[in-house]
């Protein structure tokens, strides 16, 4: 049995080729279900976004035929297949194990740390894990490089490689609060915003994490999107906002990444409803995402602590090669236990043939 990966990307293929390879939702769930149904397939994922169409695959290399995957996408996009093995690259088992593992950290991105790479990651676990195309070695696969992913971003030692404003609000926090576990959060932004900083807080030890839009049902629907990608004690830490219950969160929060100019969270009306509620004064944190200037906050009845993450952050060569060195170690790590399991599936297959 063996982990491969073909793909392209926007560098190898010639831009008005791109179309041909990229593939919509349906196109995807169609191909990969007939993928799945060739002789030695045993599970079948595709990563597609804006810069790179990926197959992975887990296969019996022993009937597997490379050459009939390689012409079927050449059908597939109507090129011959000469042009398919110039275009594509591939990669087996542990190649393919470091190449995702970078996807999803966003190490290999524009802008270095990407968090539309790692969305795109659990996107396509999601899809996949939807369509019933993967068993458990993708899933596994995917899932170990989505919590590398996030564990990265939570690094002290890996900041320099994750230069991203989401990153930034998260660094920014950890700096000023004196760690984010065992707190309660309120985030506001785009899906992959709320979906980033919901999942990261989390991973950190958030108590809970509260999402809100002026329209409660874009809250409720970006609170659904993100559950799908928790576990059942995550989900019951994360909570969209509603006219009955933000007076609440506000009481209870300890810092908010929001856009105040948006969200009217400070008018004396709330403020005057949360300090009933609260009673007693309470120090808070607000990272404004906005672009306006600093809003007024010198409220008798609240104590709310502005932080500003836009502060230019430089790093020198020392610094970014630690930082390379520590995502290598922890990548070997992860790879070398990953093909641990691998080799231990195939154990458990030849004991299982030998026994009958």
């Amino acid at each position: 049995m063996k982990l491969l990966m073909y793909g392209v990307n926007k560098d190898t293929v010639m831009k008005e080729d791109t179309d041909k390879y990229f593939l919509n939702n349906q196109q995807r769930q169609d191909q990969m279900i007939e993928i799945a149904s060739f002789t030695g397939v045993e599970e079948i994922a595709v990563l597609s976004n804006d810069f790179r169409n990926e197959y992975y695959l887990y296969v019996d290399e022993l009937i597997f035929s490379h050459g009939d995957f390689l012409r079927y996408i050449a059908e597939e996009t109507n090129k011959s297949l000469q042009e398919i093995i110039l275009e594509t690259y591939s990669k087996f088992n542990e190649d393919v194990l470091r190449h995702i593992f970078e996807v999803a950290t966003g190490f290999i991105s524009e802008p270095l740390g990407s968090i539309a790479a790692l969305g795109s990651v659990e996107e396509a676990l999601c899809f996949s894990e939807k369509a019933d195309t993967i068993g458990n070695v993708i899933t596994q696969m995917f899932q170990n490089a989505i919590e590398l992913a996030f564990e990265l971003k939570l690094e002290e030692l890996t900041k320099p490689l994750n230069l991203t404003e989401l990153s930034d609000y998260v660094y920014s926090l950890i700096t000023n609060i004196n760690g984010l576990e065992k707190k309660n959060y309120l985030v506001s932004g785009s899906d992959l915003e709320v979906y980033f900083l919901t999942k990261v807080l989390l991973k950190a030890g958030a108590r809970s994490v509260s999402i809100i839009q002026n329209d409660e049902l874009e809250a409720e629907r970006q609170t659904a999107i993100v559950k799908q990608t928790l576990d059942e004690i995550e989900q019951t830490r994360v909570y969209h906002v509603t006219s009955k219950s933000l007076y609440y969160r506000l009481s209870k929060v300890d810092a908010c990444i929001v856009d105040t100019s948006k969200l009217e969270l400070f008018d004396e009306s709330i403020r005057e409803e949360v300090a009933i509620i609260r009673q007693t004064r309470k120090v808070q944190y607000l990272i404004d995402t906005g672009d306006r200037s600093p809003i007024d906050l010198s409220y008798p009845n609240l104590d709310i602590r502005v932080i500003n993450p836009k502060v230019s952050q430089s790093y020198n060569e020392d610094e970014q090669t630690n930082a390379s060195v520590v995502f290598d170690e922890k990548l070997s790590i992860h790879i070398k236990e990953f093909m641990e399991y691998l080799d231990s599936l195939q154990i458990n297959i030849v004991e299982e043939e030998l026994s009958f």
